[in-house]
């Protein structure tokens, strides 16, 4: 259990998938590591892995009012709340830092430092544009992301350009110090063992795979991908698509596949989540090629411009990365400097190219996945600027 003389550090998020993001999991490792118990402000998790869950405590985030109405009882509720989380900073947990994940999480954290002093860490992973919003809400919460961001004493952004264009849309003080963390796992290696996944999926031992795993929304080109089935799939290869949260009963894009499944064509829909981050890359280590697709449109808040510049804020591709899983990606700015340098897969500027960039990574597949294990121990380890970001806590 939690020692009364650990050390204490906050989170604040809006985000349920929290164990998901490579960043704040390696993160909260080195944290429980050197000590710190960890008082979490959210909503409830799709899981926690159970090793962490004695050095932390939950707490409820607060409701996050974006204009405050002016009736008596909502100010009340209003102040109530926040009266709440300030009492909790300052007296019953006495935090220091406050670590802030995207831009809800900026502004609840920023109303509590306007009151009360502590170190504020925002730890940006979307980048909100105002000009492709189109609800008002959602401008009201940029506006104020943009007031708040002006508190913040260190921000983890992903790379360069990312960091330009976040600077861009808002107000940071020239104070703020600035720290480049891709989206990464810690480098794992993965034993040789047992878990035999053609067997369990019933594949084909003799058809590569190859792994999209992530989010199906429309951003990721998976609806695309799928259509390719059956006349241009290219069936040396079997696509396994992995995602951690069930597609809806009545989903289009599930009776596609359900139906292609049903026709013997070469796909599998693997809808399980994985609790640890090492029975996941156990997984993803058995697949022969991934792929790591962002299609920016208008359609959502974050694939905007934010896709056009994902750049190393795709956990997916660090990590296929990491464990020398040659990967086809969209025509990025970040992906074509990359590939050109290390030679990872392939870059596509359609999903009609798959299976022709499928078959370049097959005729050298040894070689590219030695690129890719290269690529990731050169650009994408975020080992050091973890222990980084923890000693500017703990010191600037």
């Amino acid at each position: 259990m939690i020692s009364k003389n650990s050390k204490t550090i906050a989170f604040l998020s809006p985000k349920i998938d929290t164990f998901t993001n490579p960043t704040l999991v390696v993160l909260i490792q080195k944290l429980i590591a050197k000590g710190y118990k960890i008082i979490y402000y959210g909503f409830d998790q799709l899981f926690v892995p159970s090793e962490y869950r004695k050095y932390f405590e939950f707490k409820e985030l607060p409701f996050n009012f974006y204009t405050l109405d002016k009736n008596p009882k909502s100010i009340l509720k209003f102040v109530k709340q926040y009266l709440k989380l300030i009492l909790d900073f300052k007296w019953h947990n006495k935090i220091n830092a406050l670590i802030c994940v995207d831009p809800m999480g900026l502004v609840i954290g920023g109303r509590i430092k306007k009151v009360i002093g502590f170190k504020l860490i925002y730890a940006s992973f979307e980048i909100f544009f105002e000009d492709e919003f189109f609800v008002q809400r959602k401008r009201v919460l940029k506006k104020l992301e943009m007031n708040y961001s002006k508190l913040s004493d260190i921000v983890i952004i992903q790379d360069e350009r990312r960091e330009k264009l976040l600077k861009s849309v808002n107000n940071f003080s020239d104070k703020t110090i600035f720290l480049k963390i891709p989206v990464s796992p810690l480098k794992t290696e993965v034993t040789e063992n047992d878990y035999d996944i053609y067997n369990d999926l019933k594949i084909p031992e003799d058809k590569i795979i190859v792994v999209y795993s992530g989010s199906l929304q429309n951003w990721s080109g998976i609806s695309d991908i799928v259509s390719l089935f059956p006349e241009k799939w290219d069936n040396d290869f079997w696509l396994l698509i992995h995602t951690h949260q069930k597609l809806e009963e009545n989903s289009e894009l599930k009776y596609e596949i359900e139906n292609l499944i049903a026709h013997k064509q070469n796909i599998t829909l693997h809808e399980k989540p994985f609790f640890r981050f090492e029975e996941y890359f156990n997984f993803l280590s058995k697949c022969g090629i991934g792929i790591a697709t962002y299609f920016p449109n208008n359609l959502d808040i974050f694939a905007g411009k934010n896709l056009e510049a994902i750049g190393l804020s795709s956990g997916k591709f660090s990590t296929y990365m990491m464990l020398g899983i040659p990967t086809i990606t969209t025509n990025h700015y970040t992906y074509k400097i990359l590939n050109n340098k290390y030679g990872y897969g392939e870059i596509i500027n359609n999903i009609s190219e798959l299976p022709n960039a499928l078959r370049k990574i097959r005729q050298d597949l040894a070689a590219k996945s030695e690129s890719c294990r290269i690529l990731y121990d050169n650009v994408l380890n975020p080992d050091l600027r973890i222990d980084d970001l923890i000693n500017k806590i703990e010191n600037s």
